[in-house]
């Protein structure tokens, strides 16, 4: 049995159709105080705020990926060849320094 055959497409539909009668009554007051128009313009407004979310997301995964991950493996195995710890041992401690780093670093940027 294939995975996609496990999946209870079912129970997510009716989960969505009860998602989307949690939203009737908000809809239908915008459409009586703001008419069509006025749901277009929500509608765009509830994409764009996603849209930022998901760029804020994807830009973060980013920024950890190249600012904490990559050089916190690199420098956990430069440093097993000069001190007498394995690299299981410095990964821990090299991911909290390259974290810290980029706590602050978002810091010093959003000061301006």
């Amino acid at each position: 049995m294939s995975l996609l055959a496990q999946i209870p497409t079912g129970e997510i539909a009716q989960t969505v159709a009860a998602q989307a009668q949690n939203l009737d009554p908000i809809r239908q007051y915008i459409l009586n105080h703001f008419g069509q128009t006025g749901l277009y313009a929500a509608y765009m407004l509830a994409a764009a705020i996603v849209l930022l979310l998901v760029y804020k997301l994807v830009k973060f995964s980013f920024q950890l990926v190249f600012f904490v991950v990559l050089p916190s493996l690199l420098s956990a195995f430069v440093m097993t060849f000069f001190l007498p710890y394995t690299f299981v041992y410095m990964l821990p401690a090299t991911v909290a320094v390259f974290t810290l780093g980029l706590v602050l670093r978002s810091v010093a940027f959003s000061k301006g």
